[in-house]
């Protein structure tokens, strides 16, 4: 009988009836406190249920029905993990390894503690010897990697992650974690776009506040002042692209302009579509990457804006290209960027991009934009000091 309740339990978890299966576990442990694998079930199926707390200690009850029991002192481990209590996982990873010593999962998620303790060497070596255990482990090939990044090692951490993908091209962890490498060495020329949703999604409940009060930034409006300058009959209804539209800062700006016309935002980030979808200003707001998106048939405007989103980009060439697709003749660019005094663009210490007039001026007429107007100014501050850049017009001829 016992073994039929389990079974079915087993068959309602797996179908994602959770909360049956609990119920089957607790009736178990009714009829008699000390059954073994009753208590490890629901101590997992807590923690799937995401009471990890819970879990952890069921799962420690069991183990003291069945101290010999390998594999759960591996589950316990990983779970105090996710509680951020690492010595004590470390404890029940070496608990499993001393009942079964070549256990490759309690080998690397031990090695993963030590890297989350910071205890790089200790890491590195531990996540060696499981590989020469398992040399297909991708999970350790990717936090082997990610070791050496912390120990700045970044060379290095990029083959481990080019070996983790070769075994599982799908793990998307190593793709983020290979690109976060590649910039560091100065290899890429944007702001990847998985590392720029993440970013912008966990900035989207407090972007407005720490832009504008902590940071003084003022991008979108500089766009509206040489907008105002530059653009004849700056007036509704214009059909209008913001590109990077975050909250909506710029779409804010130039609502008025959009009235009677068409006012769309392009972004990579779903919480950042959302705040700016919550305005209630824009007919359409489309989650993607603006180089894709623009690149694709669609539709046509007279002004593409940009401000907080070209700093996050260094060549420019794809960007240029899809907005000359888009923008009806004699349609505007306009758009601000972070300054530099020669050369063409460059990566900064905080992982943007700056850029200079002549590369603006030579990207302009390869994309077949004419230059109109570059205006100096401040975008925002940083560690109390203004940060340089420039407000740019373009013109798509007649």
């Amino acid at each position: 009988m016992a073994d039929a309740a389990l079974q079915r339990a087993a068959n309602l978890q797996q179908a994602g009836r959770i909360d049956e299966a609990a119920h089957i576990y607790r009736e178990m442990l009714r009829a008699n406190p000390a059954h073994f694998e009753a208590m490890y079930s629901l101590g997992l199926l807590q923690v799937q249920m995401g009471r990890v707390d819970d879990g952890q200690i069921l799962i420690g009850n069991a183990l003291r029905l069945n101290p010999r029991f390998a594999e759960g002192w591996c589950a316990r481990g990983i779970v105090l993990l996710q509680l951020r209590r690492r010595e004590e996982a470390i404890v029940c990873f070496d608990k499993a390894l001393s009942i079964m010593p070549g256990f490759i999962d309690a080998l690397a998620s031990r090695a993963t503690a030590l890297l989350e303790l910071g205890r790089l060497e200790e890491a590195l070596a531990s996540f060696d010897r499981v590989l020469a255990l398992k040399p297909d482990h991708a999970i350790s090939w990717n936090n082997r990697g990610n070791t050496f990044v912390a120990m700045r090692r970044h060379e290095e951490a990029v083959e481990s992650f080019d070996k983790a993908l070769a075994l599982r091209p799908d793990l998307e962890t190593a793709k983020a974690n290979r690109e976060l490498a590649l910039l560091e060495l100065r290899k890429l020329t944007r702001l990847p776009p998985t590392m720029a949703r993440t970013l912008f999604d966990d900035f989207s409940s407090h972007y407005d506040e720490t832009m504008l009060e902590t940071l003084g930034y003022r991008g979108h409006a500089h766009v509206r002042t040489l907008a105002e300058q530059v653009v004849p009959n700056l007036k509704p209804p214009m059909r209008i692209l913001d590109l990077g539209s975050g909250t909506g800062l710029v779409g804010e700006a130039f609502k008025d302009i959009a009235a009677g016309g068409r006012l769309d935002g392009i972004d990579l980030a779903p919480r950042m579509i959302e705040a700016a979808r919550a305005r209630g200003i824009y007919d359409a707001l489309i989650l993607g990457d603006l180089e894709t998106v623009l690149a694709e048939e669609g539709e046509g405007y007279d002004l593409i804006l940009s401000a907080d989103t070209m700093i996050y980009i260094g060549d420019l060439r794809p960007t240029f290209s899809g907005v000359a697709k888009r923008l009806l003749p004699g349609g505007f660019y306009v758009f601000a960027c972070e300054s530099k005094a020669s050369g063409d663009w460059e990566q900064t210490e905080a992982n943007r991009f700056r850029h200079s007039e002549s590369y603006l001026r030579t990207e302009s007429t390869r994309a077949g934009l004419e230059f109109v107007r570059l205006m100096a100014c401040s975008l925002r501050n940083e560690s109390g000091k203004p940060v340089p850049g420039f407000a740019v017009a373009l013109r798509k001829p007649d």
